[in-house]
């Protein structure tokens, strides 16, 4: 019998889904890597905020002066980027240099006034800033979960865990214990519109350990807890969102939307 060869090779077909498969391959590869990178920053940038807020507390506690962390936050779109500066509060009188100039854009823009020599300024004891890419969440970690309550949270839990001390509220979009966090507006103790008026606060540090809140004119919030929530832009959309959530106990804790869902 006569042995027939066999072609060798692959058809139209067969190649065509080929380069169908690395096609699709290929875009997938390129979003994950044009996302990645704002995601790194935003976790990178919502892990410096915590560490930042956990050494000022350490150094007001250590060291028996009130620290405060001033925060300008901007605005939810790209623009100038999230800054903060942590200063000594020698003369105690922080309150009153922000209800003296409540339209401050920057550390130097707040002169402390008497006890305080004249030409004085805050000590600065640490500043720094985000990524530009990274803007604070306009409705908030509520509005990034979904506005959908955490499963934790039940009506069992209507008495909240005290990790705080004082006021407490919150829309039950954190886990237990920290149902009770404020966390319908992108910085909670923040004053600002985040459009023509930028988003800005402070968050103080008594030498006892204790933590309180403020906006940006100087008027403290009842509230036992606060929270800020960041965003990437050009990326990652709500679900990529991280909270950083505070106590004014000074409890430090950072939330993902994602693993909220």
């Amino acid at each position: 019998m006569r042995r027939t060869r066999r072609n060798i090779g692959f058809s139209l077909i067969e190649m065509m889904t080929v380069v169908g498969i690395i096609a699709i391959l290929s875009a997938l590869a390129f979003a994950a890597l044009d996302v990645l990178p704002q995601r790194t920053r935003l976790t990178g940038g919502a892990l410096e905020f915590s560490a930042v807020i956990s050494s000022a507390r350490s150094h007001a506690y250590g060291r028996n002066q009130r620290v405060v962390l001033v925060l300008n936050a901007d605005g939810y779109t790209l623009g100038n980027p999230i800054e903060y500066w942590v200063v000594v509060d020698s003369w105690s009188n922080m309150v009153k240099t922000m209800q003296a100039h409540p339209d401050w854009r920057n550390i130097r823009d707040l002169e402390p006034a008497a006890p305080a020599p004249a030409g004085s300024s805050y000590p600065l004891f640490d500043s720094g800033h985000f990524n530009a890419s990274v803007r604070v969440f306009q409705g908030g970690y509520w509005d990034a979960v979904g506005r959908v309550a955490h499963k934790g949270c039940t009506a069992t839990l209507a008495t909240k865990v005290g990790l705080a001390k004082g006021a407490t509220k919150g829309t039950d979009t954190f886990p237990p214990p920290f149902c009770f966090v404020p966390n319908n507006k992108a910085c909670t103790f923040c004053s600002g519109d985040g459009a023509g008026k930028p988003l800005r606060g402070a968050i103080f540090f008594e030498p006892d350990g204790t933590v309180k809140f403020s906006d940006a004119e100087g008027n403290m919030s009842a509230d036992g807890s606060a929270s800020i929530t960041f965003q990437p832009m050009g990326g990652g959309g709500s679900e990529s969102a991280q909270a950083v959530v505070i106590t004014n106990t000074g409890i430090v804790r950072t939330f993902s939307a994602n693993a909220s869902r």
